[in-house]
C-alpha cells in the first residue's frame, strides 16, 4: 500500500563549496608558498562567513531564503572558522616548542 501526498520531494541545497587552495592542486607541491596559502585559506573562510551574514539579512529582511540552506551555511562558516582557529593554536603551538629548545 502507498501513501500518495504524504511525502513530498525535497528541494536541492545550492551552498558553495569551500575550495582546497590551488597550491594542492598544482603538479608540484614543494614550490608552495606557505603565505600565499594561508592568504587563500583565510579569504575562503572569510567569504563562507560574508556568504553566511548575507543569507541572515536576507532572512531577516523577510526575502525568501530556503532555511535549509541558511542553516547549512551559517554551520559550514562556523565549521570553517573552528577549523582555522584550530589550526592556528597548533601553529603557535609548534612554534613555542621550537622556542623553548635548547641549542
Amino acid at each position: 500500500m502507498q501513501i500518495k501526498g504524504i511525502v513530498k520531494e525535497l528541494p536541492r541545497i545550492e551552498v558553495r563549496e569551500i575550495q582546497p587552495p590551488k597550491w594542492l592542486q598544482s603538479p608540484e607541491p614543494s614550490q608552495a608558498d606557505f603565505g600565499q596559502m594561508l592568504r587563500e585559506v583565510i579569504g575562503q573562510v572569510n567569504d563562507a562567513q560574508q556568504q553566511s551574514a548575507e543569507l541572515a539579512q536576507r532572512f531577516a529582511r523577510g526575502e525568501p531564503v530556503d532555511e535549509q540552506t541558511l542553516v547549512l551555511a551559517m554551520e559550514r562558516a562556523s565549521l570553517a572558522f573552528q577549523l582555522t582557529l584550530q589550526v592556528r593554536n597548533k601553529v603557535l603551538d609548534a612554534y613555542q616548542e621550537i622556542m623553548r629548545l635548547q641549542v
